[in-house]
């Protein structure tokens, strides 16, 4: 089984963590890494504060990292600085619920903790597993369907809708859209507000058979979903054709079956690469709800002391939707990365 942990804060030094169960021998590129860390930074809804490049080294390594046993990883923070106390609470951060939770910490060390800047560990694990599963023929992507009102027209194609000029924006397929998206940034901007909306993270090259029946947590399904909802941002998690399974009858919802080359193989993917909690063969397509951002200007809220002020306001993305499908793509390869090494396909 593959363990991490880490540790750091938003604005302090940076981020460390250590990585166990990693395959002996196996030998990584840190240059692949840290372009995933680039991804996660970059794009059109971002703000100022993403100009500084985040890289990442391995104790005792350069360039190349071969596992022989536990890795430890450090990811420096560019901006390190002491904040003052955040005093008008944000209804949307943890600084309520994570003052109650954690009585002795301030509610600026609360936000520090859970900042979403800790993803850039997520994104150092999931980086590795990305280059096992390449090895093996299984790669993870990830495309934004929705920001805000704005919803693609065009389908992804995987390996093909990355070389388009434009994608490279907001990770969507359609270039018109994209526009439209951009206009709608560039509006909440300017209001000081922020958006959210629809990403798809899914797998190519996943072997029929992945996953686990019972218990319901060992679920294949079961295992992406709970690493994928812990993303900040991340409000809403679902499979293949999602919410449109509800208004389906049971004729039509479920994928057909046919013969190839002397196999049964699922001939469509509605049901998005995953049935009763195993693998199908086809792609594993999730759809990710991605809240707005919290951090915006012109709310009325309450104080420690039960009064009422503007909230507290700091520098901060308008829309990060497709940089939460990075991530996402990123925990992805990590579940499977694990799974498939737990039953020996690795």
């Amino acid at each position: 089984m593959i363990t991490f942990s880490f540790w750091g804060y938003a604005h302090g030094d940076g981020y460390g963590g250590s990585i166990c169960g990693l395959p002996q021998g196996f030998t990584f590129s840190v240059e692949q890494i840290n372009r995933q860390l680039q991804l996660r930074k970059q794009g059109y809804g971002r703000s100022s504060r993403q100009q500084w490049p985040d890289v990442v080294t391995f104790d005792g390594f350069g360039e190349q990292v071969t596992v022989d046993g536990e890795l430890r990883f450090f990811v420096p923070n560019k901006c390190v600085e002491q904040r003052d106390e955040i005093v008008a609470l944000r209804s949307g951060h943890s600084d309520v619920v994570g003052r109650v939770r954690f009585p002795d910490k301030t509610v600026r060390q609360v936000a520090e903790l859970s900042s979403a800047r800790s993803t850039v560990c997520y994104v150092v694990m999931g980086a590795i597993c990305k280059q096992l599963l390449a090895a093996h023929g299984v790669h993870t992507y990830s495309y934004v369907e929705r920001i805000g009102k704005v919803a693609s027209r065009n389908r992804y194609r995987f390996g093909v809708s990355e070389q388009q000029s434009h994608f490279a924006l907001l990770h969507c397929p359609c270039r018109y859209a994209t526009q439209l998206m951009c206009d709608e940034i560039d509006l909440m901007r300017q209001q000081g507000s922020s958006l959210g909306g629809v990403v798809a993270v899914g797998a190519t090259g996943v072997p029929m058979g992945v996953g686990e029946i019972a218990p319901y947590s060992r679920r294949l399904d079961a295992q992406i979903a709970a690493n994928l909802v812990g993303i900040p941002s991340v409000k809403g998690v679902s499979f293949g054709m999602g919410d449109k399974f509800a208004t389906s009858d049971g004729v039509s919802a479920h994928d057909k079956l046919a013969v190839s080359h002397g196999q049964i193989v699922y001939s469509t993917n509605n049901c998005g690469g995953i049935v009763a909690g195993i693998s199908t063969g086809g792609d594993i397509l999730c759809h990710l709800t991605v809240k707005p951002v919290p951090t915006v200007k012109g709310v009325e809220t309450v104080t420690l002391q039960l009064q009422t002020a503007p909230q507290h306001y700091e520098r901060a993305d308008t829309c990060v939707v497709p940089n939460v499908g990075v991530v996402g793509e990123n925990i992805l390869a990590y579940v499977l990365a694990d799974q498939m090494m737990q039953q020996g396909l690795i």
